[in-house]
């Protein structure tokens, strides 16, 4: 979506929402580059589309966040529940042993996540059922969730974010991404506790 295509969509808003209407000339330039920066890389027609159900769904006017939620929910297949999942991943199981990588990578994406490679697939394939029915189905149960929150998080992130963030976990390792992590939590309890 370009600039011109911002300014339709944030005129489309203002025709029907007053406290986006109301804006002084600073606010609306400051509101266009904001919501050209934040949906600029999403298509024109699926903002537009995502600004209109929005405006039908709900009597507030829309955040960025709104926005990107919809267009990225009209777009996307509903996720599986994660016992439907778990029926794929116990599948997966079974055939475990005999698995090529090839069936491996037929699988839904969540699911490839869960177990990494088709090696973990055979591993737990040699487990006892019980211990697969109990211990592995759990794990699978909890993880699925955060795994798919952790999609839907990214999704909606703009392009150019995911690649801003992707270049520096690139440039880090996890040793100073937890050196990192560890300073700052030490630093701010240290402003707080002052």
């Amino acid at each position: 979506m370009n600039r011109t295509e911002t300014i339709q969509v944030i005129t489309l808003l203002a025709g029907n929402y007053d406290s986006i209407a109301k804006k002084d000339n600073t606010q609306k330039q400051l509101m266009i580059s904001t919501w050209q920066e934040c949906l600029g890389d999403l298509d024109y027609r699926l903002v537009l589309e995502a600004v209109k159900k929005t405006m039908i769904t709900s009597p507030y006017p829309p955040t960025i966040a709104d926005i990107r939620k919809n267009a990225i929910s009209l777009v996307t297949p509903e996720a599986v529940t994660a016992i439907e999942a778990w029926n794929e991943a116990y599948k997966m199981i079974c055939r475990g042993l005999y698995m090529t990588e090839e069936e491996f990578e037929k699988a839904n994406p969540v699911i490839k996540k869960f177990f990494r490679n088709v090696g973990q697939v055979k591993e737990i394939a040699q487990m006892d059922i019980s211990t697969v029915n109990s211990v592995i189905k759990g794990q699978f149960l909890k993880q699925y969730e955060v795994i798919v929150n952790r999609e839907i998080e990214e999704k909606l992130m703009p392009q150019s974010m995911q690649d801003f963030t992707k270049q520096l976990i690139e440039k880090m390792d996890i040793k100073q991404i937890g050196e990192w992590w560890t300073n700052e939590h030490i630093n701010n309890a240290n402003k707080t506790w002052k």
